[in-house]
């Protein structure tokens, strides 16, 4: 986006949230080229969650303090994917906030493409990796949790669980501060109480590339299937919690048509 061409409403600023947990060889790149790539004339920060991580990256980003600005949160202990997202959010001064991963695998030139989006009127703009470039076994495990999703609570979204999703600050915060029981996904829970809550979404296709190095710290094949069975659980508990509250059959708002 041109600075002619940023609508007033972003004055208020975007803050990007990434967590990261022992991605080292990934983290510097990444910041660099969300920096480089920052969209023209909104203020614009870079906020990294260190989630307690044991490799060098405490030491890469005091190295890279001096080359970009950003600031860092660390916790003290692991509180999991969920839990710094949390804390990004609770932390972000701006009025928008944004996600991606330390791994590299989100493009930075499709922020200004979710900002259209909000701009036009979505209360979320999240994207849809199309293609997704992830090992087939963890394609396979999202799409049968996104059939999951649409049985037990009518939500359509063709892809929760991407983390490169933006919406207005307060209003992301309140829903995550809601989060109960997905901590690795929590990004499907994040959806279902967004939309049940009356908020809209827009989806809008997104490039998804490879990571950069590093392994998943969830693709071994027990850790995966383990992971698998803990959100399955932790889906039927959101499920029980809704079923068992007034109020809360209502319809999932319809997404909002994706943008090319």
């Amino acid at each position: 986006m041109e600075p002619s061409s940023v609508p007033s409403v972003f004055q208020g600023g975007i803050t990007v949230v990434i967590p990261t947990r022992d991605e080292a060889s990934t983290l510097a790149p990444v910041l660099r080229e969300w920096w480089e790539r920052r969209p023209s004339g909104v203020p614009y920060e870079l906020l990294v969650v260190d989630d307690a991580s044991a490799d060098r990256t405490p030491e890469i980003l005091r190295e890279l303090s001096s080359e970009i600005p950003f600031r860092v949160v660390r916790n003290p202990s692991s509180l999991g994917f969920g839990g710094s997202l949390r804390v990004g959010i609770r932390h972000a001064s701006t009025d928008w906030v944004t996600f991606t991963d330390a791994d590299g695998q989100y493009d930075p030139r499709d922020l200004p493409k979710l900002m259209d989006a909000l701009t036009a009127g979505s209360d979320l703009a999240t994207g849809w990796r199309a293609p997704r470039a992830d090992p087939f076994h963890r394609i396979a495990i999202s799409v049968g949790f996104r059939g999951l999703l649409y049985a037990f609570f009518d939500l359509r979204s063709r892809d929760p669980t991407t983390s490169l999703k933006a919406g207005r600050t307060d209003s992301v915060r309140t829903i995550a501060d809601s989060v109960r029981y997905m901590n690795g996904s929590f990004w499907n829970e994040f959806m279902i109480r967004w939309t049940r809550a009356g908020h809209s979404y827009s989806e809008v296709t997104i490039r998804h590339r490879p990571r950069k190095d590093g392994k998943s710290k969830v693709a071994g094949g027990g850790l995966l299937l383990q992971v698998s069975v803990q959100q399955l659980i932790a889906l039927l508990r959101t499920w029980r919690e809704f079923h068992r509250s007034p109020g809360i059959e209502s319809p999932s708002p319809e997404p909002v048509p994706s943008k090319p």
